[in-house]
């Protein structure tokens, strides 16, 4: 018998727009021991399908039209709520995809962690608390568990507070473990290690896990079976290898195609629309033949970064943090430079530091022969428009109050690149459908659009003042992998039709092979190994190096 048997379940929205069928009858069943992935885009239904089990959705709008969820005798659908409190947090813990408005930024990770504990186990004391908290900080890889469960979360990096919130699902020894996009945040080495502990925990625990992702990749690594959903239906089921090597359905086939991998050759990749539209393959824009590579000067460098520090002082116990540690940089125009790391090796503050948007200790950053560095916050506004970021987060960096046409509109004027109203609407309408979007967005507000809609806005923003470089912080990192394609592919176009150089940082080194041209790889504030993309990913030289891209899943 199965440990949970989903029949049939309906959940609908019903909004003033309409009915939103979210999951539409759908069926699946979980073995006791079982890791059970669930793959489908953002808007599949995959989440809310979980969501559904635990009396999680707000009813209304939700409400859960039919079917039944029998869990040891009780249909979970239809429990009392009492019971569900009993079952939600101990029988079934849930790790949610989003740490950082999950964890409370007023008590200690150490209290936290405690508290589902505390809540369920009623003659658990305190100090046992305490002990299996900080046991569970270390299984989920945090360093000095004991000393960094005191902290808070703002002093925790993203991948650590998702660390966090693993930790939390797994200290009551769930019998069910429901892991939204849990390793979306991680660079992948922390992946990896959280991925193995999973593994672990089901034989340790005995703990049957349903996993729900957009990354095949991990799928690949983690799941004994597979669930495929597509606008609220199941698709396809079947074991990973089955899923792997026979795909039946297109949209299967799509999400296979348009990941990134290490033995990608092509400058665009295919996407889930080509395989639903019926095309199997797409036209390939290749790199255009070199004339004469001898005789050709080395291109010169747009961006120079030289001997670059960022220290940092903690308030706390005043102790020195060497964020950025001695980086030197040079990003050749009209290039792509990969940076990549794990979560807290100075990364995103070399990306700022190059942008002046935090103050360099020391060293040089050369754009256009000017040291930025010894610039004033007045002598570098005529550079800010030609240097511009995009920021990981669509959802935190768009002005929820403003529109699309307010929020585009406000950086053209400020630095005055069209004159008037109408040459400015103009303006917008043209960035719109450069990414993707129309005129018929103007009048929208952040929270209508999808993520990925979000990010091509962000975009959008970032060219509208026609800039020469732009950061892309992590910029595709919480993205579906049929959102993703899109967008990296409107990236390359944009740099080659607007001759744009990039300093794309992330932690997902499929990507970075796929999008860069030169790769420099980054380890506790220093740059430990740097060279052309192909020559970074066919023979690495440093340790560090090879454990990455060693634990990049579905690569092995």
């Amino acid at each position: 018998m199965p440990i949970l048997d989903i029949q049939n379940l309906k959940t609908y929205f019903h909004t003033r727009t309409g009915t939103t069928k979210a999951v539409d009858d759908v069926s699946f069943s979980l073995e006791k021991g079982e890791i059970l992935g669930i793959v489908g885009e953002s808007g599949s239904g995959k989440s809310v399908t979980c969501y559904s089990l635990l009396g999680l959705l707000p009813q209304p709008p939700a409400k859960i039209e039919g079917g039944c969820v029998p869990f040891d005798g009780e249909d979970l659908l239809h429990v009392d709520p009492a019971i569900q409190r009993k079952i939600r947090g101990k029988r079934i813990s849930m790790i949610f995809q989003d740490p950082m408005s999950c964890l409370n930024p007023y008590l200690r990770i150490l209290d936290q962690v405690m508290e589902p504990m505390l809540a369920h186990e009623p003659g658990a004391t305190k100090e046992q608390a305490r002990e299996r908290a900080i046991e569970m900080l270390k299984k989920v890889g945090i360093a000095d568990a004991e000393e960094r469960a005191h902290s808070f979360p703002h002093e925790f990096s993203g991948g650590m507070r998702q660390r966090v919130m693993i930790a939390m699902a797994l200290v009551t020894h769930p019998d069910i473990l429901l892991a939204d996009e849990p390793t979306t945040a991680l660079d992948v080495t922390v992946q990896a290690r959280i991925l193995r502990l999973l593994k672990e925990l089901r034989t340790e625990l005995d703990v049957s896990v349903i996993f729900i992702t957009h990354d095949l990749g991990v799928v690949a690594e983690v799941a004994d079976r597979v669930v495929v959903m597509y606008r609220g239906k199941v698709v396809e089921e079947g074991t990973v290898r089955e899923i792997f090597d026979t795909p039946k359905h297109p949209y299967v086939k799509g999400l296979l195609a348009c990941r990134p991998t290490f033995q990608t050759t092509s400058r665009m990749l295919p996407t889930v629309e080509d395989f639903l539209e019926g095309k199997t393959t797409i036209e390939v824009q290749e790199p255009k033949p070199a004339k004469d590579t001898q005789e050709e000067a080395p291109p010169e460098p747009l961006i120079e970064v030289k001997n670059l520090k960022v220290h940092f002082t903690q308030s706390k116990d005043h102790q020195l943090i060497k964020a950025v540690d001695d980086v030197s940089l040079k990003i050749p125009k009209g290039k792509t430079l990969g940076l990549v790391g794990e979560s807290g090796c100075g990364k995103t503050t070399t990306g700022r530091a190059i942008l002046q948007l935090v103050k360099a200790t020391s060293g040089q950053v050369f754009y256009d022969n000017h040291d930025l560095c010894q610039l004033h916050r007045d002598q570098l506004l005529p550079y800010r428009k030609k240097l511009q970021i995009i920021f990981q987060d669509p959802y935190a960096s768009l002005n929820p109050r403003m529109t699309i046409e307010q929020a585009l509109s406000e950086p053209i004027r400020f630095h005055q690149i069209c004159t008037g109203r109408a040459e400015t609407r103009d303006r917008v309408v043209s960035l719109l459908e450069e990414v993707g979007l129309s005129a018929e967005h103007l009048r929208r507000y952040p929270h209508e659009f999808s993520g990925g809609q979000r990010q091509r806005l962000c975009v959008a923003r970032a060219l509208a003042v026609e800039p020469e470089f732009i950061v892309c912080d992590e910029c595709v990192s919480a993205m579906d992998v049929s959102i993703q394609a899109q967008v990296l592919n409107l990236l390359r176009n944009l740099q080659d039709s607007h001759n744009l150089t990039y300093l794309f940082i992330s932690h997902d080194l499929s990507v970075v092979k796929f999008v860069s041209d030169y790769v420099a790889v980054m380890k506790a504030g220093k740059i430990v190994e740097q060279n052309t993309a192909e020559d970074v990913y066919r023979n690495p030289h440093q340790d560090y190096t090879k454990e990455l891209l060693a634990a990049v899943p579905g690569e092995g």
